[in-house]
C-alpha cells in the first residue's frame, strides 16, 4: 500500500463560476475527490435552490435536493458578476486557481472583461472550460437550449416512447449530467498535460454535441443508419415476445429474453412443450400472433407471481441479459449498494440528515473522506474575501448594501 491522501486531487483548486447543472456537476467531481473549489453564485443565489425535490415539499433555497446534490465539498461565495466590482474581484480569485469552470452565453464574458484571454493573459497553465448549447461558434451558437431541446437536437429522442405517439425525453437532466462529466474528463485531460510540463487550453464544450457523440444515446443509432440505410423508430411494446419492460409481482423488470437464451426462458417460464416451435425461427414482425399470445401469456403469469428481485436473480443464473426497475425505496434498500458502501448521510442545517448518493468511483490507494455538505448561500464570503484577498469589514459592508455580494 502506497501513501494515502485525503484526496486524488489534492492541491488542484476550481473556479466555478458555472450555474444549473452541468458545470456544478463538473466541478463536484472535482471537489469529491479532494480539489478545492469555490462556487461563485449570484447574491440571489444559484438557479438550482429553486429546484426540488425538497423536504416536506416546502421550497427553500437552503434545502433543495438538487443544489445540496451538486455542490458538495464545495465552498461558496455570492457575488455579482455583471457588475464590474464583481468582475474585478473574479480576476483575482481567477489568479490563484488552475481551473475555471463557466456557462455563460459566448462571448458574455468577454464582454464582462473576465473571458478566456483575460484570465490567461501572462499565464500558460490555466485550464477553462466553457460550457454552452451549441458551441462558442457556428451559426447556432446564440441559440437557447434547455434539457428537453438539447435531448431532442442533440440525442434520439425520436426513438423515446411509444410508437403511436409524440417522442418523449428522458426524465431529469441527462443531457447536462453527462455534459458536466465530459466537461470534467476533458478538462482533467488538460490539466495532466499541464503536470506533464505542457500548456493550458480553453474547452468549448457544447451540450448539443455531447448528446451526438454520447455512446449510449445518438452515435450507435447513427452508425447503424450509415451501414444500413434504415433509421431507428420508436416501437410498440410488446412488439418483441419476452423482451422488454413487463410488470411483476411487485413492479416491472426489463428483460431481454427472446434472443438467444429464448429457450432457457421457456424452462423457467414452465413451458418447455414450446422448446423447437418453428415460430421461434420466425421473424418477429412476422410471427402467428396466437403463438406470441400463448407464449406472452405463460411469461406474465410466471411475472405476476414473482418478486422482481426474483425474476432477476432467475434469469441471469442463465445469461439473460436482465435488470429490475427499481424505485426509489428500492435503491435506498438494495442489498448491493449497501455492501458497497455507496450512500452517504450528511447533515445540513436546513434539512438535518439525508441520505445522498455517494462517490462515482472507488480508489484501491486513496480512501475517501466523509464528504462535506453543499454551502449556504454566501456562506464563505468573508472567509473568502477578507481572508483570503485581505478585504476590510468596510469594503464587505459596501460591497453588501450595493448588492455585489
Amino acid at each position: 500500500m502506497g501513501d494515502t491522501m485525503s484526496g486524488i486531487l489534492d492541491g488542484i483548486r476550481v473556479l466555478d463560476l458555472s450555474r444549473n447543472v452541468a458545470g456544478p456537476f463538473a466541478s463536484k467531481l472535482f471537489a469529491d475527490y479532494g480539489a478545492a473549489v469555490l462556487k461563485v453564485e449570484p447574491p440571489e443565489g444559484d438557479p438550482s435552490r429553486l429546484a426540488g425535490p425538497f423536504p416536506g415539499d416546502e421550497p427553500d433555497p437552503e434545502a433543495s435536493g438538487l443544489f445540496l446534490h451538486l455542490n458538495t465539498n464545495k465552498r461558496a461565495v455570492t457575488l455579482d458578476i455583471s457588475r464590474s466590482a464583481g468582475q474585478s474581484i473574479v480576476r483575482r480569485l481567477a489568479g490563484d486557481v488552475d481551473i475555471v469552470i463557466e456557462d455563460f452565453a459566448p462571448g458574455q464574458l468577454d464582454e464582462w472583461g473576465i473571458g478566456w484571454e483575460t484570465l490567461s493573459e501572462g499565464r500558460t497553465d490555466l485550464v477553462m472550460a466553457s460550457i454552452t448549447p451549441f458551441g462558442q461558434s457556428g451559426p447556432w451558437r446564440d441559440y437557447r437550449g434547455s434539457e428537453i431541446t438539447l435531448q431532442a437536437m442533440g440525442g434520439p429522442m425520436h426513438l423515446n416512447g411509444h410508437a403511436e405517439k409524440e417522442p418523449i425525453k428522458l426524465a431529469g437532466n441527462v443531457a447536462h449530467y453527462h455534459a458536466g462529466a465530459s466537461a470534467a474528463l476533458a478538462v482533467m485531460l488538460a490539466r495532466f498535460r499541464v503536470e506533464m510540463g505542457g500548456e493550458g487550453d480553453h474547452v468549448d464544450l457544447a451540450v448539443y454535441e455531447t448528446q451526438n457523440g454520447f455512446r449510449d444515446r445518438r452515435t450507435v443509432y447513427m452508425t447503424g443508419s450509415a451501414y444500413t440505410g434504415v433509421s431507428a423508430r420508436r416501437r410498440v411494446p410488446g412488439q418483441q415476445m419476452a423482451t422488454g419492460v413487463r410488470p411483476c409481482l411487485d413492479g416491472y423488470v426489463n428483460i431481454l429474453g427472446g434472443a438467444k437464451h429464448f429457450e432457457k426462458l421457456l424452462d423457467i417460464i414452465d413451458r418447455p412443450d414450446l422448446k423447437g416451435h418453428p415460430q421461434i425461427a420466425v421473424a418477429p414482425v412476422e410471427r402467428d400472433p396466437a403463438f406470441v399470445e400463448e407464449v406472452e401469456g405463460s411469461y406474465l403469469s410466471w411475472l405476476m407471481r414473482t418478486p422482481k428481485r426474483e425474476v432477476i436473480a432467475a434469469v441471469q443464473e442463465v445469461g439473460i441479459l436482465s435488470g429490475a426497475i427499481y424505485t426509489i425505496e428500492d435503491l435506498l434498500k438494495d442489498p448491493h449498494y449497501a455492501q458497497r458502501g455507496f450512500w452517504d448521510e450528511i447533515d445540513h442545517p436546513a434539512t438535518g440528515p439525508l441520505t445522498y448518493p455517494g462517490r462515482q468511483l472507488i480508489l484501491s490507494e486513496t480512501p475517501r473522506e466523509r464528504p462535506r455538505r453543499a454551502p449556504l448561500l454566501g456562506e464563505h464570503n468573508t472567509e473568502v474575501y477578507a481572508g483570503q484577498l485581505g478585504m476590510s469589514e468596510g469594503e464587505l459592508a459596501s460591497m453588501r448594501e450595493q448588492g455585489v455580494i
